[in-house]
């Protein structure tokens, strides 16, 4: 597969039919570790970006219930490669410890390409959103059931797991997780 835009969106249709191929198609490239951080990187900062696009089409009124001061797409892009580079340890870690095989390097290229494949649906969604806003809120709810389907096949792929329904469990128990620790850090701040 050559690295054009064209070869990529081959890939990612690909990847959204058969996920697991997928993965493996993008780990047998074999990337360099700087060149898979600056996957994740670009994603990150071309989703941020997006995302800052999508929300500055909003009607005013809506941006005014969300909060007329739209966060910078700067911090935004920052904020998210620190997400994706924890999802990355995240999953690598979590998958060692219940018997995976995957590597750090190959978690953060296939977080990367999670993202790209995301952010691909995320340019459809805003251009549906100037065209067709009802179609856009359907993208919405393709884009969260296609991350789960994605991220499954992808942890399952890595880690060398064969049970997907016992790797999605496993997704859902570490996000119920997270939110829970996120909540009880939080709530001193909330409440107080």
């Amino acid at each position: 597969m050559s690295v054009t835009l064209g070869g990529l969106l081959r890939l990612v249709r690909f990847t959204v039919a058969n996920p697991r191929e997928g993965a493996r198609a993008v780990l047998a490239m074999d990337l360099p570790m700087q060149a898979r951080w600056l996957a994740l990187i670009f994603t990150a900062v071309a989703a941020a970006l997006v995302t800052f696009a999508g929300l500055t089409l909003l009607p005013r009124d809506v941006r005014q219930l969300i909060g007329d001061d739209l966060p910078s797409p700067i911090f935004s892009a920052a904020l998210q490669v620190g997400l994706l580079a924890f999802s990355a340890g995240l999953i690598h870690r979590v998958g060692v410890w219940r018997g995976g095989r995957g590597t750090f390097p190959d978690a953060v290229l296939l977080v990367a390409w999670l993202q790209f494949i995301l952010l691909c649906l995320e340019v459809l969604q805003l251009l549906a959103q100037l065209v067709l806003p009802p179609l856009a809120d359907v993208l919405g709810v393709v884009g969260i059931v296609l991350f789960f389907w994605l991220l499954t096949h992808f942890v399952a792929e890595l880690h060398g797991f064969t049970s997907t329904l016992a790797v999605l469990g496993g997704i859902l128990l570490v996000i119920f997780g997270m939110a829970f620790v996120l909540a009880a850090v939080l709530m001193p701040f909330i409440s107080g």
